[in-house]
């Protein structure tokens, strides 16, 4: 496969992982919002939240975030009728055949991190010190219904794409 072909196609994943992110927002919002309480609580609190930054609401944040990715599986996978049997066959196949559109992928995660992750953080850095409870708060609010969640979809859209994506047929020599 071509770079330029791989490039697509890891676009049109993201593409595809944005429209599904967009029209499931208010499940998706409802899921995040857990996680974003507990974070914005646990960062931003003062000692009468101290038992969200602890084991419970750590506990509480995973367990939501597990049942969100069972539902984006779940709701992704509604239509795909590839057998439990085939699934490593394909996988193997598609990063075998596909490898470019793994790597293209992996640098728009990269891109994704770097603005969602690198810039926030270079920003609350240059706050002053009293402000960065709240800043940091914020920012993990918004994160947990936004990039963390899409985050979940977009893989989980790229495994679809890897299970559902035709596989080439074998060509004999003769």
């Amino acid at each position: 496969m071509r770079w330029s072909g791989a490039w697509g196609e890891a676009i049109g994943v993201f593409v595809a992982s944005g429209g599904f992110f967009i029209r499931h927002y208010p499940i998706v919002f409802a899921f995040g919002a857990v996680a974003s309480v507990q974070r914005f609580l646990a960062v931003g609190g003062d000692e009468r939240f101290a038992w969200a930054g602890g084991v419970g609401g750590e506990v509480v944040t995973a367990a939501v975030r597990v049942l969100f990715l069972t539902w984006v599986i779940r709701r992704a996978f509604t239509d795909s009728d590839v057998p439990w049997s085939e699934v490593g066959a394909r996988l193997g196949r598609f990063v075998d055949g596909r490898t470019g559109v793994l790597l293209a992928s992996a640098a728009l995660l990269v891109a994704l991190t770097i603005i969602a992750k690198v810039i926030p953080d270079a920003i609350g850095a240059g706050l002053d010190a009293s402000a960065r409870p709240t800043y940091q708060s914020w920012e993990l609010a918004i994160k947990n219904v936004t990039v963390i969640p899409f985050t979940m979809v977009w893989l989980t859209m790229l495994a679809r794409h890897a299970l559902t994506v035709p596989v080439p047929t074998a060509v004999t020599a003769g």
